[in-house]
């Protein structure tokens, strides 16, 4: 294997595992009804691995919440066909169209 090959293959590697900032990702999540990976700490115990979700418009009905400035989001958990409310600080990781960020 020449030097390029082994070249290309870690600027492939880089370009699938990325690390960015909370307000990138919050960029990638707040698109609405555009399916993704989630991973993040629980409040209470536990963690969500890998889980596809997607933002929506909330079940909140004539209720008005801010979401954003209270540090959490409601997302649609697919796997179990539900809302889930995420915490903003907890999401560790993200993957959408193939590509995985890490968020700081």
């Amino acid at each position: 294997m020449d030097s390029n090959s082994v070249n290309q293959k870690l600027v492939e590697f880089a370009k699938k595992n990325q690390t960015i900032s909370l307000s990138e990702a919050k960029d990638i999540v707040l698109t609405w009804y555009e399916p993704f990976q989630i991973w993040s700490d629980k409040l209470y115990s536990g963690q969500i691995r890998g889980r596809e979700m997607e933002s929506i418009a909330g079940p909140s009905g004539d209720a008005v919440y801010d979401y954003e400035a209270k540090g959490y989001m409601v997302l649609y958990d697919f796997s179990v066909n539900d809302f889930r409310t995420i915490v903003w600080d907890n999401v560790t990781k993200l993957r959408k169209d193939g590509i995985t960020y890490n968020v700081r």
